[in-house]
């Protein structure tokens, strides 16, 4: 899929997608005339940012958002445990949609937008506006779509809502990081359930209910998809056997690698490989 940033951008918004490199971090800084939201697309991410005591740090998971504003600025970077490629996408609207959506509703109690900044919340709804709008900029979607995308955005801060995430008493992002930790460290073996909650140090049942509000996926799927993606990876950069390829996965015989290779990706491994080939 093409980066945002080699497509022509919208004036009623802009969205880009951005790697977190695996060394170092990155700094974000939107215009002066933006607010901006940042979400993940992809993995989990530290935030650092400044207050009037210094720089701290957070962690954003699926689901969670930075809002900033002007010239306030962030750094992010790749948890320096993490194994997973860590994708963020970056939406900024002019502030002067603001100002007209609050001069036009008087019940909005909102004036000084930074108000609004927060290193982390829990926000779906721009967590899942991110994708949807990078397709549909990839796509070429209308300046008038932007525009739609904008007002609803822009409605959607500025009324207050009940629908903030209360603190997860057990599976906070340092937990969650851990597990994913394990996952890619173990991806060999074979991991139990009871495995992964052990690392979250809750119980299976808690566990499994907090991850899945973690990540939007059980932690079956979660897995499940690592591996995938691991094969995918040996597939095309190396040559080992395909069984040998599965057991290093964590697949337990070449005939279940296949089969679940086959559900989540509609061919075989020997096809996946085959078709990843220079022509």
């Amino acid at each position: 899929m093409a980066d945002a940033r080699d497509v022509p951008l919208w004036n009623s918004l802009t969205i880009e997608r951005r790697i977190i490199p695996d060394q170092g971090r990155m700094t974000y800084q939107p215009p002066q005339d933006r607010f901006a939201i940042v979400t993940l697309l992809q993995g989990l991410c530290q935030v650092e940012y400044p207050d009037g005591s210094g720089w701290h740090r957070t962690t954003l998971v699926s689901g969670d958002t930075s809002r900033l504003v002007g010239q306030s600025a962030l750094r992010l970077r790749r948890p320096p445990s993490g194994k997973q490629r860590v994708e963020v996408a970056f939406i900024a609207l002019p502030t002067h949609h603001f100002r007209y959506y609050a001069d036009e509703h008087p019940e909005v109690a909102v004036r000084d937008l930074s108000t609004l900044e927060t290193p982390r919340v829990f926000d779906p709804v721009a967590a899942a506006m991110a994708p949807t709008l990078l397709r549909a900029q990839d796509a070429g979607a209308s300046e008038h779509y932007a525009c739609s995308a904008a007002h609803y955005l822009t409605a959607h801060l500025l009324h207050p809502h009940h629908d903030v995430q209360p603190d997860a008493p057990g599976l906070n992002p340092e937990r969650l990081l851990a597990v994913t930790d394990y996952l890619h460290e173990h991806l060999a073996t074979h991991i139990t359930l009871e495995d992964m909650a052990k690392e979250a140090l809750l119980s299976r049942y808690h566990f499994s209910r907090q991850f899945t509000a973690a990540t939007g996926k059980t932690p079956v799927q979660y897995l499940t998809e690592l591996r995938i993606e691991a094969a995918c990876r040996l597939l095309t950069t190396g040559n080992e056997l395909i069984s040998q390829v599965g057991s290093r996965c964590g697949f337990p015989n070449p005939e279940n690698f296949a089969r679940v290779f086959r559900k989540h990706l509609g061919c075989s491994p020997l096809q996946y490989r085959q078709r990843s080939q220079p022509a």
